[in-house]
């Protein structure tokens, strides 16, 4: 009982603004980066916690899945350096921008 307005804490503050912080920078960077990061959090928190004397070694199997997930990050990051394509858009854009200035022009016309 004397651990559990700590609990609340941790689970709203700091899982609560974890979760909006991704969800948040997804505008900023690619879903794709935003996932990594997030695979690797509970790696490299262990890592930190080892450095600071806070934690101790994992066992094989921590150490198991920890080899899984960073084989998957690279597979998933060389795949996806891959396939990049480029897309010119400027055509695209030159003819919105056409049809909004005579939507625009339009508009101004006195009609009597």
């Amino acid at each position: 009982a004397d651990r559990f307005l700590l609990e609340v804490y941790i689970v709203v503050v700091c899982n609560g603004v974890g979760t909006m912080g991704y969800i948040a920078i997804l505008k900023y960077f690619d879903p794709v980066v935003v996932t990594m990061v997030m695979l690797m959090e509970p790696i490299v928190a262990t890592l930190i916690g080892l450095a600071v004397g806070v934690s101790t070694l994992p066992g094989w199997v921590t150490w198991a899945g920890d080899a899984v997930v960073m084989f998957g990050s690279i597979m998933v990051i060389l795949s996806g350096s891959k396939k990049t394509e480029t897309i010119d858009a400027t055509e695209a854009l030159q003819h919105f921008e056409a049809d909004a200035v005579k939507k625009q022009t339009l508009q101004k016309v006195p009609t009597y």
